[in-house]
């Protein structure tokens, strides 16, 4: 019996889920973007690996899908990460908030590869979400997603969650938040898990590639 996406991540111990000192609740959304494609033999990118506990979710979620990875490494090296040594996983060493990810991700991967799903959970500022939207949103497959997690939502935000340290640094603007959302696409779905997950910045963008 396949286990579901909550589940799956409770055993990794990824924060998507209810786990960590900030359980997103991410089960939530992720459960109904992914369930039609579970079994299809997919690529998914996802910036940002660390430890690899979401690596490792989406290799037990997915059974036939190849899984990609993008990090700077600077926390952990890619031999200290379980999920890198699978088979099905592909890792490069990249700054994805830096034009030069492109020609990395052509020559590691080919010029002509394109991802089901991307989903960056890389650096959670406004400018570093625009510029890696920018540098991989061409690398979207047709039909597919482009989902940016732990977003703060500054045209929504509560006075309480406005006022925590996090957003009171510039790189946190109402101005940089702008210049973010300027550079989707329209008709782009917003998913709000702060409620639900009690932690403020539990809010994942998701742009279609129809």
């Amino acid at each position: 019996m396949n286990m579901n996406m909550k589940d799956i991540f409770l055993k990794n111990g990824s924060d998507k889920g209810v786990t960590g000192k900030y359980p997103h609740h991410y089960h939530t959304v992720y459960e109904s973007v992914f369930e039609s494609r579970r079994n299809e033999p997919i690529k998914i990118l996802e910036v940002g690996i660390w430890k690899g506990t979401s690596h490792q979710s989406w290799l037990d979620y997915f059974p036939n899908a190849e899984v990609y990875g993008i990090d700077i490494f600077t926390r952990v090296q890619p031999e200290d990460v379980p999920a890198l040594q699978d088979e099905r996983c592909h890792y490069i060493k990249a700054d994805s908030t830096n034009p030069s990810v492109q020609g990395l991700i052509d020559e590691a991967w080919g010029e002509d590869i394109k991802f089901d799903f991307i989903i960056d959970d890389g650096l959670h500022t406004p400018s570093a979400n625009k510029k890696t939207f920018e540098n991989l949103w061409q690398y979207t497959a047709k039909g597919g997603s482009f989902l940016i997690e732990d977003i703060w939502p500054m045209d929504k935000m509560t006075f309480d969650e406005a006022r925590n340290p996090w957003i009171q640094q510039a790189v946190y603007s109402p101005v940089f938040y702008d210049m973010f959302l300027e550079a989707l696409p329209e008709g782009y779905v917003e998913y709000d898990c702060r409620y639900t997950s009690g932690v403020p910045d539990s809010y994942i963008i998701e742009i279609k590639n129809d």
